[in-house]
Order: structure tokens, then sequence, then C-alpha cells
């Protein structure tokens, strides 16, 4: 199982240095604690448990290629799209036309307008 590689011998140098959060990661981060808070007015939107489930879930290759809150996310989308909290497809084709607004934006502001 890709999932459980616990304990699985390698040769792999495991990374020990802290590195700084991209914007993003902060936010999938906070996104987690606000849906799992049990003191939240009607208790939590999910458990941390169903977050283990759905990145579990994941494909073996996504698990492999994604990174750690890359999974949260997949995983906080698949179950609140489970709940009807959210729709899962609206959410990726929005989030494509972002991904291609900024691919295409032109990113050149440096020039001023004298």
């Amino acid at each position: 199982m890709t999932h459980d590689v616990g304990g699985s011998a390698t040769d792999d140098a495991i990374a020990r240095d802290e590195h700084a959060f991209a914007p993003w990661e902060v936010r999938v981060d906070a996104l987690m604690r606000v849906l799992t808070d049990p003191s939240r007015p009607g208790g939590p939107v999910m458990l941390v448990d169903e977050l283990r489930r759905g990145i579990e879930s994941l494909a073996p290759e996504a698990y492999v290629r994604l990174g750690y809150y890359e999974k949260w996310l997949l995983s906080m989308l698949a179950i609140l799209d489970e709940r009807g909290t959210i729709d899962a497809a609206n959410v990726r084709r929005r989030a494509t036309e972002i991904e291609r607004t900024l691919r295409d934006h032109d990113h050149d502001h440096d020039e001023r307008v004298t």
C-alpha cells in the first residue's frame, strides 16, 4: 500500500530542515483547524480521522506526487463535497480559471508611467 510507508527501508535522506510556509499552505492549515474545531458553534464540520481517510483515498500516483498540504486540501475538498457543503467540480473549475488567468497575465509590472 502506497500510503503506509512507515518503517519502510529507504536510502533517501530525510530532510530535517524547516522551510518557510507558502501563504497557501498557511491558509490550508488554518482551514483544517477551523473545520475540525470542536468548540465552533455546531461542532466540527469534519474530523481529523476523515482528513486521514481522504488522504489515504488518493490514487497512489497522486499520493506520491503531491505535497503535504496539497493532500490535506484535496482531502478536505472531497469530504466537503461528500457532505454537500461545496461542489468540488465547481471549485476545480474555478481553480482552473484562476490558474489560466494567472498564467496568461502579463507579469511585467515594473514599467512606470511618467
